[in-house]
C-alpha cells in the first residue's frame, strides 16, 4: 500500500489548528500580548475556499485551477532580468514549488515561477509556511492591484526575501507597501517611499529552515508577523488616505523573480532554484 504519511500528518495537523483555535485562541499570533487573539475578535473565520494545503494528488501537479492563476493579475511579463514561466509554478510532495531558472528561453534571462489567487482579498489575517529559495532572486508573498482606468497600482509585500542583501539578509524578513503612479513623463513613482523595514527572525534563515509569514489586515491598519510574532504596525491614520493599500482589494501572489535594479547582486547561484510554500491559509 502506497501512503503519503506527509500528506496525511499535514491534514491532521490542519484540523489540530483550526479545533486548537476554536479552543484556546493560542494558534494564531497574541497581538494584544495576553492572548487574546484579535483574528478572532474581529469575526474572522478560515475560508477554506481561497485557502491551499497544496496536497494535490500526484508530483508536478497544475496548482489547483479553482484557486490559483499561474500568471501575473495584470498580465505583466516580467522585466529586463526575468520572464513568467507557467511550468515553473507546480506542487510536488505536498508544496508549492516556484522555481527559477537561468537564460531557460529568453537570451540570457531568468525564467520563474508565479501563482496569483483567482479572488481578490481584502480584510483578514493570511499567512504561508514557507521557505525562501537559495539566492538573490526574491521569493515573495504580496498583493497587488491595477487600477486600469487612472494606472495607480497599489501593492502590500508580505516579504521579498534576498538572503545575500545586506540590508535584507538571510537572518531578515523585509516587508513594505507601496502606491505608484504612472505618467508618462516620469514613468512610475511611488507616492509612499522608504517604507520598507526589515525584521530579525529569532530562529534560522529565510533560505534554510521553514518559517511561517502572515499579515492581518483590518479597517485600522495592516499588522505584520514572523513565526507566531507581530513585528511590524502600519497604522491607517500614519499614511496619507489616497495611498493608503490597506482597503483595496487584491489578488495575492506567491513568486520567485530578479529585480533588474539589483544588477550583478541578483543572479543565481546554481543553475535551478527553488522556493518552497506549504500553504496558503485565510481567515476572513
Amino acid at each position: 500500500m502506497n501512503i503519503n504519511f506527509r500528506k496525511i500528518v499535514k491534514s491532521v495537523s490542519l484540523v489540530c489548528v483550526l479545533s486548537a483555535a476554536a479552543l484556546t485562541h493560542a494558534v494564531t499570533p497574541d497581538v494584544d500580548g495576553e492572548g487574546n487573539w484579535l483574528i478572532n475578535d474581529a469575526g474572522f473565520t478560515f475560508d477554506a475556499n481561497v485557502s491551499d494545503e497544496f496536497n494535490q494528488a500526484g508530483q508536478w501537479q497544475t496548482p489547483d485551477t479553482a484557486k490559483w492563476n499561474r500568471y501575473h493579475p495584470t498580465g505583466w511579463l516580467g522585466n529586463n532580468s526575468f520572464t513568467y514561466s507557467n511550468t515553473l509554478a507546480y506542487t510536488h510532495q505536498g508544496n508549492l514549488v516556484l522555481e527559477a531558472r537561468q537564460g531557460d528561453f529568453l537570451g540570457d534571462k531568468h525564467t520563474t515561477g508565479i501563482v496569483s489567487s483567482k479572488q481578490p482579498l481584502k480584510y483578514g489575517y493570511f499567512e504561508v509556511r514557507a521557505k525562501a529559495a537559495n539566492n538573490n532572486i526574491a521569493s515573495s508573498f504580496w498583493f497587488f492591484n491595477r487600477n486600469n482606468s487612472n494606472g495607480d497600482q497599489y501593492e502590500i509585500d508580505v516579504y521579498e526575501h534576498f538572503p545575500y542583501v545586506g540590508w535584507n539578509d538571510q537572518t531578515k524578513s523585509k516587508s513594505n507597501i507601496h502606491h505608484f503612479v504612472w505618467t508618462q513623463q516620469t514613468g512610475n513613482v511611488d507616492q509612499i517611499p522608504n517604507y520598507s523595514y526589515a525584521a530579525q527572525l529569532e530562529n534560522g534563515g529565510v533560505n534554510t529552515d521553514w518559517h511561517t509569514y502572515g499579515v492581518m489586515r483590518t479597517p485600522a491598519g495592516i499588522y505584520f508577523y514572523v513565526d507566531g510574532k507581530k513585528v511590524r504596525t502600519i497604522w491607517k491614520s500614519a499614511v496619507n488616505p489616497a495611498d493608503y493599500p490597506g482597503d483595496v482589494d487584491m489578488p495575492v501572489i506567491l513568486d520567485i523573480l530578479v529585480y533588474d535594479w539589483q544588477s550583478g547582486d541578483n543572479e543565481p547561484r546554481q543553475e535551478r532554484s527553488y522556493y518552497y510554500v506549504d500553504y496558503f491559509r485565510a481567515w476572513r
